[in-house]
């Protein structure tokens, strides 16, 4: 028998569990675009000040950098630099946001707010 963790994922999956969580989460999905050589359009899942999941099927291995560019509500487009926490394969990757400047985590914040109804 596989060791598993909660959600019957293989442990090797490495989900982040809901206790290392610091920030509430807004469910989604959100349209982003993740920058770099090319533009690729891509679903965000469960966003937070803290990072999100993206919805991808392309394969994503654990701490790499990546950017995003998301439309926010009533703050137009952010751009995120993120770490990939974990992956689930046929399904997307988990990312931490990294290096956010006070002014983006600020407008992030006041996004999450108005989607959140607060």
């Amino acid at each position: 028998m596989m060791n598993q963790e909660r959600g019957g994922l293989p442990a090797h999956i490495g989900v982040a569990a809901d206790e290392r969580r610091a920030s509430d989460r807004v469910s989604g999905p959100f349209d982003a675009w993740r920058t770099g050589v090319l533009e690729t359009p891509v679903r965000l899942y469960d966003i937070s000040l803290g990072g999100c999941f993206v919805n991808a099927m392309h394969e994503q291995e654990k701490g790499v950098v990546v950017t995003l560019k998301i439309e926010m509500p009533k703050e137009g487009w952010l751009e995120l630099t993120a770490e990939t926490l974990y992956r689930r394969p046929g399904f997307g990757f988990a990312v931490r946001f990294v290096d956010m400047s006070d002014e983006t985590r600020q407008r992030l914040s006041r996004a999450l707010a108005v989607i959140a109804g607060c």
